[in-house]
């Protein structure tokens, strides 16, 4: 069994711990960012500041935050060249050559087209679907039951919340943020909120 360490601490980095496990790899060490909230097992993590791992070391980002993900790549994975894994849970169908870069997360119960490809440090959470010959770039976040047509293109950093679906042939920019349950028909520019005028907002009754 292949160990690796969990960067992360948190409850995500808990399921993503179980990813791993399904998987088939070892979870050596949970290591804790600054500011997250610990839920990892007493005695089982320590702060990333205060834990130096071998060079090629084995590890598996799993920090939630867009912000955070980018500083832990930057300022301890690839100064430390240490070897961000591929994460594709068992029971998703991936092709092999689908997953072209490093540090991805696919969890339980995803579906990647053919001729699909995906780049680096990617978070697909569960029964996501991304049609046939599209393009995903890299540290994208993907919510539970994202779903994308046949040949999209998805640039970097781009945070898609609960339910999130982009239609067919629509291209995504980099860093933008998409409402839950929000739908794209059309192109999305880079560097935008996209939100639905539709949400439902629950409002205090001014009765007595």
């Amino acid at each position: 069994m292949t160990s690796v360490v969990v960067i992360g601490a948190g409850k995500f980095a808990l399921e993503v711990a179980r990813y791993a496990e399904d998987s088939g790899f070892g979870v050596e060490r949970f290591l804790a960012v600054e500011g997250e909230d610990v839920h990892a097992p007493d005695g089982q993590w320590s702060k990333l500041t205060e834990y130096e791992p071998d060079e090629g070391a084995k590890v598996v980002l799993a920090v939630p935050g867009m912000e955070p993900r980018r500083e832990s790549i930057e300022e301890y994975i690839t100064p430390r060249k240490l070897e961000a894994v591929n994460i594709v849970h068992p029971s998703s169908r991936v092709d092999p050559a689908a997953v072209d870069g490093v540090g991805n997360i696919i969890g339980p119960d995803n579906y990647v087209g053919v001729n699909t490809v995906l780049g680096s440090y990617n978070v697909v959470n569960y029964r996501c679907t991304f049609g046939h010959h599209s393009r995903i770039g890299s540290g994208n976040f993907f919510s539970p039951n994202f779903h994308g047509g046949n040949s999209v293109e998805i640039g970097d950093r781009n945070f898609f919340g609960l339910g999130c679906t982009v239609a067919p042939e629509v291209a995504i920019g980099d860093a933008c943020r998409f409402q839950a349950g929000i739908t794209m028909f059309e192109n999305a520019a880079s560097g935008f909120s996209y939100l639905s005028p539709s949400r439902v907002k629950s409002i205090k009754s001014l009765q007595s």
